[in-house]
């Protein structure tokens, strides 16, 4: 794990779980990368912007597309990715309690 040096700024997104909820987020970062992609360019990515990125639950299915990355290093999945993969596979990751 690398280390910054003392009193560097250190950017951090936080992302909270919450079953399928996680599509309230997801529109969240949507919204944000393209205001992003606006002032930098279209491949500007969430991951571009954070030193770290960690979640719990559906916050951590999150992280895990803003920050895996492609066979060029670069983020797999934009923002905009999200709420369509929430809306396709939650019925299968978080099925409905009987």
């Amino acid at each position: 794990m690398g280390s910054f040096p003392k009193g560097s700024k250190v950017t951090v997104l936080s992302i909270d779980g919450g079953g399928i909820r996680g599509i309230i987020p997801g529109t969240l970062l949507d919204f944000l990368e393209s205001k992003l992609q606006a002032l930098d360019g279209p491949n500007a990515r969430l991951a571009d912007y954070f030193d770290v990125i960690a979640g719990t639950s559906t916050g951590g299915l999150v992280t895990t597309m803003l920050a895996a990355p492609n066979k060029d290093n670069r983020p797999l999945y934009a923002a905009k990715d999200i709420n369509n993969f929430y809306l396709e596979h939650c019925p299968k990751i978080f099925p409905q309690k009987k």
